[in-house]
């Protein structure tokens, strides 16, 4: 057990010669001095920005934490060689799409992906900013795969590409940090570990398929209407929806400039689709991407526990013996 810290203790002769207003004296002085500390080493608010920042406050975040952040640019080289935020690194969206989605390389193979994010410069304390070409699918299946390995802050910046240019074009902010440039930016390869838990779960088929079985869950089909009707099949053998499954178009979620809809328009639209509160609701679409989107949305929204099962309809119809609704 540690000691119990020794208070008033003083020498002898300083007990004889301090009288009491002297002892008032000395309590006024320390506790002038203790608020004085106070205030000199009080730490500054943490930051948390959430799973989804604006535009407009992209730029404050950025000059607050310094080499913390990390900007990641996944859209086309091209377009990120035509031009982007100073300081952005491009990640290949292609590559990290299909690498997640392939069994010998997929989201179960922690180590890799581990190293995968540390090679981007990522380390677990970062605070991650991920942005598109305005889809918002895009970045939000990077921004599930960092959430899932235990980034400490990662966030989609809503609207993507189109708003961060609105918002550079509006620009007032004193000291705004925001720039467009066509010079790469690169982040020395760190060692990953994570320092956070997911905020969206992972699902696996198996599990999934026993909860719709038990009516644990409410699942959020996030495909176009035809998909979920089977009139559309993409690339997979069979086409139609989980039983019990809802649907809610990702389109849905996003408004007229791009970007999500209010957590008041987002409540209102997953409970006029008949999602109910204190359920878990488990998201798809056919690769994840939307998926990742509508589970970031559903949370927002305040539904939940939310997870997503990442591989989705594509993985789902590759079983025959997995059930598959038309109607």
């Amino acid at each position: 057990m540690w000691p119990s810290p020794r208070r008033g203790i003083l020498p002898r002769t300083m007990k004889r010669t301090i009288s009491p207003l002297s002892n008032l004296a000395l309590a006024g002085v320390s506790l002038l001095a203790l608020l004085s500390a106070c205030r000199t080493t009080a730490s500054p608010e943490p930051v948390s920005p959430g799973a989804l920042v604006s535009a407009a406050e992209l730029g404050p975040l950025l000059a607050r934490l310094g080499d913390d952040a990390v900007v990641l640019d996944v859209r086309e080289r091209s377009a990120y060689d035509a031009g982007h935020l100073t300081g952005a690194v491009w990640l290949s969206l292609a590559e990290w799409e299909a690498l997640s989605l392939a069994n010998d390389t997929g989201l179960s193979h922690e180590a890799a992906w581990r190293e995968r994010i540390g090679s981007v410069g990522i380390d677990g304390d970062d605070f991650v900013f991920v942005y598109d070409g305005g889809k918002l699918t895009q970045a939000a299946r990077i921004w599930f795969v960092l959430q899932h390995f235990g980034a400490a802050s990662a966030s989609v910046v809503d609207g993507g590409w189109p708003a961060l240019v609105r918002g550079l074009e509006s620009q007032t902010a004193p000291g705004a940090t925001l720039a467009i440039t066509t010079a790469p930016s690169t982040r020395p390869a760190v060692r990953f570990e994570p320092n956070a838990s997911a905020s969206i779960g992972l699902v696996e088929r198996g599990a999934l398929r026993l909860a719709i079985k038990r009516g644990d869950v409410q699942v959020l089909d996030a495909r176009t209407t035809e998909e979920y009707r089977g009139l559309d099949l993409r690339s997979n053998s069979r086409g139609g929806h989980l039983p019990g499954a809802i649907s809610l178009p990702h389109t849905r979620l996003i408004d007229e400039q791009g970007c999500l809809k209010s957590i008041d328009e987002l409540q209102r639209l997953l409970a006029g689709a008949g999602f109910e509160r204190g359920r878990p609701v488990i998201t798809h679409c056919d690769g994840g991407g939307r998926a990742a989107l509508a589970a970031l949305a559903a949370q927002r929204a305040g539904f939940g526990p939310v997870l997503n099962y990442y591989l989705s309809f594509g993985d789902w119809s590759k079983d025959s013996t997995c059930p598959v609704v038309n109607d």
